[in-house]
């Protein structure tokens, strides 16, 4: 009988594919809010600026963060 090799295995772990879902919905949400809080004409109101500028937050606190959950799962293996 032919001994099998050991071949890599790929193990995701289900913790992390909800937290990559989690940010990818936050990701897209905000960006968004974004385009539609962009659609009235200058000036924008305080009310939709505030909104922005969190939303711009957000959105980019969450690409970083694409950027450290795939770079340090990539390291783990």
């Amino acid at each position: 009988m032919a001994k099998a090799t050991g071949q890599a295995t790929v193990t995701v772990n289900p913790m992390f594919s909800l937290l990559l879902w989690i940010n990818t919905v936050l990701c897209i949400v905000t960006l968004g809010v974004m385009v539609w809080a962009s659609t009235e004409p200058d000036p924008l109101s305080k009310v939709r600026e505030r909104l922005f500028n969190a939303c711009e937050h957000v959105f980019t606190m969450t690409a970083g963060a694409f950027i450290g959950l795939l770079g340090g799962q990539s390291f783990n293996s």
